[in-house]
C-alpha cells in the first residue's frame, strides 16, 4: 500500500495518505481544512541506518567493492 505525500494548495498543509487506488486519489481532501485542491508531492525514500553508512556503501556501486 503506497503512502503519498501531498500539500493543500489553500491552507499549505503537508499531510500523508495511503491511496489503495485511483477512487481514493478522487476523493483525497486536506485534513485540515478540507479542500480537494492537493497537490502531490516528491518525497524521498526511508532507509534503515545511517546517513554516514549510506555513503560510505558506495552509493552508485550497491555496497558491492
Amino acid at each position: 500500500m503506497p503512502i503519498y505525500e501531498y500539500q493543500c494548495a489553500r491552507c499549505g498543509n503537508e499531510f500523508e495518505s495511503f491511496i489503495w487506488s485511483a477512487k481514493d486519489q478522487e476523493r483525497l481532501a486536506c485534513p485540515r481544512c478540507g479542500a480537494t485542491d492537493v497537490r502531490k508531492l516528491l518525497s524521498s525514500f526511508a532507509s534503515r541506518g545511517s546517513l554516514s553508512s549510506v555513503l560510505s556503501s558506495g552509493c552508485g556501486t550497491g555496497g558491492f567493492s
